[in-house]
């Protein structure tokens, strides 16, 4: 899995990693669903897998569908090449279920 993380790292359209929100604008609304993430990587702390993004912002449900997906690579049903191809697939049924907000956290925000 922390391959997969590393490989978010950098500028891109993270579509597929975006929540299907209906509400969040018509197809002519120019919207865009790119982002640079500065660090994304799980370390381990006792029993606990703890996984930490820093970016210059996240879109709904951005975080916990990375999440869903990297833990898909870690069960073996991915492929850590795989995290790059749902990146450039712009495609949201390409990446792995959302993950539960349970221990999910905000540690904080930098201006």
């Amino acid at each position: 899995m922390s391959k997969s993380a590393a490989l978010v790292e950098g500028e891109h359209d993270f579509t597929s990693f975006a929540a299907v929100d209906p509400e969040r604008g018509s197809e002519n609304d120019e919207v865009s669903n790119v982002r640079t993430i500065f660090s994304s990587a799980f370390e381990r702390q006792g029993e606990e897998l703890i996984y930490t993004v820093r970016g210059s912002g996240f879109l709904h449900h951005m975080v916990r569908n990375l999440v869903g997906t990297f833990i898909l690579v870690g069960k073996g049903t991915l492929q850590p090449s795989d995290v790059a191809r749902i990146i450039e697939s712009r495609d949201r049924s390409a990446a792995g279920a959302t993950a539960p907000a349970s221990g999910l956290f905000l540690g904080n925000v930098e201006y």
